[in-house]
């Protein structure tokens, strides 16, 4: 009994170490799938082979003015989508996207005209256990919700550019 009590209290302190180091280092690893998976994502279009799991989402860089081109995992919503954003307030297209109040987003062969995006807490999307709602929430995830304004068939055209398709 005492080896379980100890296991499980080593367990705790184990996981609330991982999530305070989360959240001073949240951007360990972006430098990488920005520059190496994002990319070759894009390149391959695996957003046109994955039946709505992964998407593209065109925004508008802040300062630079720069069109990019960032995989996603939206989730339909009754009136727009849902994207889990692991690093909050420190992504930058969620950055870009909150700065212009609108972007594109490619699903297959459809693109989505998108507006009114906001950051949403976990608890606040009531589409999780509370606990992983909560667990999420102390690790500075948040999600992007966002407004559908119409839809049409097409492809974005930084797709058709890799090389400019780099995500922030």
């Amino acid at each position: 009994m005492r080896t379980l009590l100890v296991l499980i209290g080593a367990t705790a302190a184990a996981l609330v170490a991982a999530i305070a180091w989360w959240r001073r280092h949240p951007r360990t690893g972006s430098a990488y799938v920005n520059r190496v998976v994002n990319p070759w994502l894009v390149r391959h279009r695996v957003a046109d082979h994955t039946d709505g799991e992964i998407g593209l989402i065109e925004h508008v860089g802040r300062r630079s003015g720069v069109v990019r081109v960032s995989p996603v995992h939206p989730v339909p919503t009754e009136d727009g989508y849902r994207i889990v954003v692991p690093l909050g307030t420190a992504s930058e297209w969620a950055r870009n996207v909150l700065a212009a109040q609108r972007c594109r987003m490619q699903i297959g062969g459809t693109i989505h005209e998108l507006d009114r995006p906001r950051l949403a807490a976990p608890p606040e999307t009531g589409h999780l256990p509370r606990i992983t709602a909560r667990l999420l929430d102390g690790l500075g995830f948040r999600y992007m919700l966002l407004h559908r304004l119409e839809q049409h068939p097409g492809e974005l055209e930084a797709v058709a550019a890799p090389s400019e398709a780099v995500a922030a």
